[in-house]
């Protein structure tokens, strides 16, 4: 597979006179958008969860009231208040739809690495095979907008969640070769779009909650 891949990336860069650059966003973008089927699924699946528990909250407290000196009973009682309403809260196939993901991204990122040269320009950045400020922050802006946009998110958990995104972010991608930059910034174009997209469809209700 990570032959294939480089072949492939070896193909487009000729197809974009021997631009690599342009190879590492048009099959990053490509691999993001037959994905995208699939992290659409499991991100609706998790935003009906979210919404189940939100209306199973009221509930929810009252078992805690109930049974605040038996926490087993209430984990009892919780399970089968969420079976009850179709609820899971371990996806299984959620978790395994994500995971299948990992060994493709790793693959690519590898083949990313072969495929540098060192001093290969494109556009402002000198070089693929070093860090580049401008495109750190291009990254660290998409990552930003994505998390941001995220639908029925409290505003005090939106905050955690692009604080966290971007640090993390900004810890795995400033000492990347800006070839790995050019993948990364593809992808969080992708993950914008997603929440734009899944923004029309699940309404942000919770805005101004706590």
């Amino acid at each position: 597979m990570h032959d294939s891949l480089l072949a492939l990336l070896s193909y487009l860069s000729q197809q974009f006179g021997g631009s690599t650059g342009w190879a590492i966003v048009s099959l990053s973008l490509g691999i993001r958008v037959a994905l995208l089927p699939l992290t659409m699924r499991l991100f609706r699946r998790a935003m009906r969860g979210q919404q189940i528990i939100r209306q199973l909250q009221p509930e929810i407290d009252a078992l805690k009231k109930k049974f605040e000196k038996k926490p087993e009973r209430l984990f009892e009682e919780t399970m089968a208040l969420y079976k009850k309403h179709g609820h899971r809260p371990f996806d299984v196939p959620a978790m395994l739809g994500m995971f299948v993901q990992l060994p493709l991204f790793g693959m690519l990122y590898r083949a990313i690495g072969s495929a540098l040269v060192p001093g290969e320009r494109f556009y402002w950045i000198r070089s693929l095979a070093s860090p580049d400020g401008w495109l750190t922050l291009i990254v660290l802006t998409l990552t930003a907008a994505g998390a941001y946009f995220v639908p029925s998110m409290s505003e005090g958990m939106r905050g955690l969640i692009i604080t966290l995104q971007v640090g993390v972010t900004l810890f795995i991608v400033w000492k990347l070769a800006a070839g790995y930059g050019l993948y990364w910034a593809s992808s969080s174009a992708i993950s914008l779009l997603q929440s734009l997209w899944l923004r029309r469809e699940f309404p942000n209700r919770t805005t101004h909650e706590s």
